[in-house]
C-alpha cells in the first residue's frame, strides 16, 4: 500500500486546513445548487448517482501508485459532470473521496485536500470544458461525444495530473526531475484510456439512455 503517513505527515497544516475549508464551502454551494425536493421522489436518480458513486470508488481503488502521493487511474470526472450536472458531480466525488478513507486509501486528515485539488478542481474543469463546447461548437451528437465526452475526458485527467505534480513539486515532496521521470511523461498512455471509458459511457447513454444525461438536449443536439 501507497505510504499515505508519511504523504500526509509532508503536507502543510495550513494547507489542510484551508483545503478542508474550500472542501466544505464548496459542497455547501453544490447542495444549494441541487433540487432536493425532485431528487428524494426521483427514485431511478437516486439509483444513478449511487451507481455512479460505486463505478467511481472502484476505479479509484484500482490505482496504480508509481510515487508516493501519485497515482494512475481513471477518474470518471467527466461522465459525472455530463450525468447528473457539476453539483451532483461534486457531491458524487465527496462520497466516493470518502469511501476512499473508510478503504483505507487515504485518511481523514488528508481527504479536504485530495478532494479540493483532485476532485473540485477537475470538475469545475470538465464543466467549463463542455461550456466551452456547448457555446462554441455545433450541436450535434457527434461532437457531443467527441469532444464534450471523449476529449474533454482525456484533458481533465492531463489537468488533475499537471495540478498532483505541481503540488508535489512546490512541496518538496518529489523533485521535479523523478516527476517528469516517473510520472508527467506518461501522461499520454493515461489521457487515452480516461477519453475511451467516458467516451464509451457517454455514447451508451446518447443512444439508449440520453433522458439520463442532464447536459444533453435532444431537442437541440438532433435538431
Amino acid at each position: 500500500m501507497t505510504p499515505i503517513v508519511t504523504i500526509t505527515a509532508q503536507l502543510p497544516q495550513t494547507l489542510l486546513a484551508v483545503s478542508g475549508g474550500l472542501s466544505l464551502l464548496v459542497l455547501l454551494i453544490a447542495a444549494r445548487q441541487v433540487n432536493w425536493s425532485v431528487f428524494s421522489h426521483h427514485l431511478a436518480a437516486q439509483h444513478l448517482f449511487l451507481g455512479s458513486v460505486v463505478a467511481v470508488s472502484v476505479f479509484w481503488y484500482m490505482r496504480a501508485g508509481v510515487l508516493p502521493g501519485m497515482y494512475f487511474h481513471i477518474l470518471g470526472y467527466t461522465s459525472l459532470m455530463l450525468m447528473m450536472g457539476w453539483p451532483l458531480a461534486l457531491m458524487a466525488a465527496s462520497l466516493a473521496q470518502c469511501l476512499m478513507v473508510i478503504s483505507g486509501k487515504t485518511t481523514w486528515i488528508e481527504a479536504g485536500y485530495q478532494y479540493f485539488f483532485y476532485s473540485v478542481l477537475p470538475v469545475l474543469f470538465s464543466y467549463g470544458f463542455y461550456l466551452f463546447v456547448y457555446r462554441r461548437l455545433t450541436h450535434n451528437p457527434f461532437v457531443y461525444i467527441l469532444v464534450a465526452g471523449f476529449l474533454n475526458a482525456g484533458f481533465t485527467h492531463a489537468f488533475t495530473d499537471v495540478i498532483r505534480s505541481f503540488m508535489m513539486w512546490q512541496l518538496d515532496i518529489h523533485p521535479f526531475s523523478l516527476i517528469w521521470h516517473d510520472y508527467l511523461r506518461y501522461l499520454p498512455l493515461m489521457m487515452f484510456p480516461e477519453g475511451v471509458v467516458n467516451g464509451m459511457f457517454v455514447t451508451g447513454m446518447v443512444v439508449f439512455h440520453s433522458r439520463w444525461l442532464s447536459t444533453f438536449d435532444e431537442d437541440s443536439y438532433f435538431a
